[in-house]
This record gives C-alpha cells, sequence and structure tokens, in this order.
C-alpha cells in the first residue's frame, strides 16, 4: 500500500526533530542518503546509461530528447 502525503509529511518532521536533536542537519543526511542509493546501484545506473548510449549510437533515441525514432 503507497504511503499517503500525510503519512510522509508526518514520518519527515519526525525524522528531522530526531536528526536535530542529534545536532545533525536534515538536508545533508537526505544528501547522504541519496549518494548511497547511487553507489548501492552504480551497477545498474552504468548498465542503463550504457543501454542508452548503443541505442543513441544505433539511431534509436534522438541526441538529448530521450523521444524514440520510429
Amino acid at each position: 500500500m503507497p504511503i499517503s502525503g500525510k503519512e510522509l509529511m508526518r514520518k519527515k518532521a519526525t525524522a528531522k526533530l530526531i536528526l536535530e536533536a542529534k545536532g545533525l542537519n536534515f538536508d545533508e543526511w537526505l544528501a547522504q542518503k541519496y549518494d548511497e542509493v547511487f553507489r548501492d546501484n552504480e551497477d545498474v545506473i552504468q548498465k542503463a546509461l550504457k543501454s542508452f548510449k548503443e541505442e543513441r549510437k544505433n539511431g534509436g533515441f534522438h541526441s538529448g530528447s530521450g523521444t524514440k525514432i520510429n
């Protein structure tokens, strides 16, 4: 079941209070979490970029638009 906007806002507010109480900045902590996701999924990102590059090289995508050529 997807999280509601209200529940997400409640969780964010609580996490922010906890982090601030520990002397941490919420935005910096969140940026670190994004970096963890990128780092943990670097292989997926690299594979997707290589696939995109090949498709573009083979004429499958317009340069920069992401729109498929039919």
